[in-house]
């Protein structure tokens, strides 16, 4: 632990320094190299502490033109790559096209909370448009048998996934995900500013190494 935690005071001067002494390269590195530290779930501790288990909130304040009404995903925590059940359940009052706008925190608990740069797409990130990441084709079976699109634009409705066993397989995951509790917000918004969605999370992610 204390090997962490000057590894986080260094990472902080080096962020912070108005003459850098490091490249952004060996910054990154240095971020990869202590998020890939598997760490001790928060509940497993001897003094336990939050978060206790994955939970979820719909942030947008009922603003949002598509709001999460219910989300589950089991077994708590995530085993990665592994297989998990979820559920979940969206109302969209609107239909919703392209650009949808991205501006996603993600945050690793080493320790403290830190705050997970955007390397490689992944982590605190801004999109310009997600509708560019989706996949092009026909949409998976499962969704596809319960009217779910998966491309834009999203036409207004209720949609509802049932209790779903989904393989996730490691290879699309980055190299530096390891074992340990996250916390994650994602804030949509339309060409105009105006929000689509906001989900908030707190997960743990068993990861096998």
């Amino acid at each position: 632990m204390l090997r962490q935690i000057i590894l986080i005071v260094v990472l902080t001067a080096v962020c912070s320094s108005a003459t850098p002494f490091a490249s952004i390269e060996d910054t990154l590195d240095a971020f990869k190299h202590l998020l890939s530290l598997p760490q001790q779930f928060s509940r497993d501790l001897e003094s336990p502490e939050s978060p206790y288990e994955f939970k979820w909130d719909d942030c947008s304040g009922g603003e949002g033109i598509a709001q999460l009404k219910s989300l589950s995903i089991s077994p708590d925590p995530i085993p990665l790559p592994g297989n998990i059940t979820a559920s979940a359940a969206v109302i969209s009052s609107a239909s919703i096209a392209s650009p949808i706008k991205a501006s996603v925190e993600l945050y690793k608990k080493v320790g403290v909370w830190i705050k997970i740069p955007c390397i490689d797409q992944i982590g605190s990130c801004d999109y310009d448009d997600l509708c560019t990441f989706l996949p092009s084709g026909d949409c998976p079976e499962i969704l596809k048998e319960h009217n779910i699109p998966c491309h834009c634009p999203f036409a207004a409705g209720n949609y509802s996934l049932p209790s779903t066993s989904i393989n996730i397989q490691v290879g699309s995951l980055p190299s530096w995900l390891a074992n340990g509790d996250y916390h994650g917000k994602a804030q949509l918004t339309d060409s105009a500013g105006k929000t689509i969605a906001c989900l908030e999370a707190y997960v743990s992610l068993k990861v096998a190494g």
